[in-house]
């Protein structure tokens, strides 16, 4: 998982991290001014999250829902106009309270539910079942607000964003669909491409309540052209979270194959990335 920050003053986020990985800034306005261009070019490095405030803005990332700005019931209408605009995946901002609201609207509207983005303010880094991140610290100090985001986010991240060097190029090999056998410990073998770019994006399905049932991603044991382990296992990594929720990438550099560990009650997608 990552830190992302917002706020409404843009400067206030170097004041807390001067190269942020994640970042998002708003883009339109109701009453407080939006960030202008030289607010974004102040996080050259980062990954940039567009917020829109009123619903008939065909813009951005994500809707913020909440008094003052859209409503549950408009929030369909956004999600449905930005993918007619080419955008595949709207995202939703809302607080706890009111995500079961924004569920139902979806549903009353027919609308295919969006990715959501949800502010928990628990003051724990977790994100909760069928969110892409979660807004857990609120009006931190010097005035921003901190969230935790899944290693992989549709429509914010490139498909070839990796934490290693990408070679020009990189894109999506295949799309592999997983039936497990049982609900127990499985593997799958998966073949890559043994370039500096490779990785795999494990894609939990999720329903139409915008709900993915949790699965999990154990051992991926991966090895070089030379027949050689080139590491990367994710368990390995202090803290690792083997459960997952949302969609997330694993970077293998320098792989031609790999065996992945998993769990899962429901089918899922795997991306194998070059």
């Amino acid at each position: 998982m990552r830190i992302m920050y917002d706020a409404v003053t843009a400067r206030n986020i170097l004041k807390k991290d001067r190269r942020p990985a994640l970042v998002a800034g708003y883009v339109d306005r109701i009453k407080l001014a939006p960030w202008t261009a030289a607010d974004w070019a102040l996080f050259p490095d980062a990954v940039k999250v567009r917020i829109v405030k009123k619903a008939s803005t065909d813009d951005g990332h994500v809707l913020d829902v909440e008094p003052g700005d859209a409503t549950p019931a408009q929030a369909p209408g956004w999600a449905a106009m930005r993918r007619r605009s080419g955008f595949a995946y709207p995202v939703v901002y809302c607080n706890r309270s009111t995500w079961p609201k924004v569920k139902k609207a979806f549903a009353d509207q027919g609308v295919e539910p969006p990715l959501y983005w949800i502010a928990t303010a628990t003051g724990k880094p977790e994100i909760p079942a069928g969110a892409i991140a979660a807004q857990y610290l609120l009006d931190v100090e010097p005035g921003i607000d901190i969230s935790v985001v899944a290693d992989y986010w549709p429509g914010v991240d490139s498909p070839s964003v990796s934490r290693q060097p990408a070679e020009p190029g990189v894109e999506i090999m295949e799309r592999i669909t997983v039936t497990p056998p049982n609900a127990g410990s499985n593997t799958i073998r998966l073949n890559l491409s043994g370039g500096t770019g490779a990785a795999v994006v494990v894609r939990p399905r999720i329903n139409k309540d915008g709900v993915a049932q949790p699965m999990w991603v154990g051992n991926i044991f991966a090895w070089g052209s030379d027949k050689t382990g080139v590491g990367h296992n994710p368990k390995s990594d202090p803290g690792y979270n083997d459960r997952m929720t949302s969609h997330r990438r694993f970077a293998l550099p320098g792989a031609v194959w790999a065996d992945l560990e998993y769990s899962a009650a429901e089918p899922f997608e795997i991306d194998v990335v070059g």
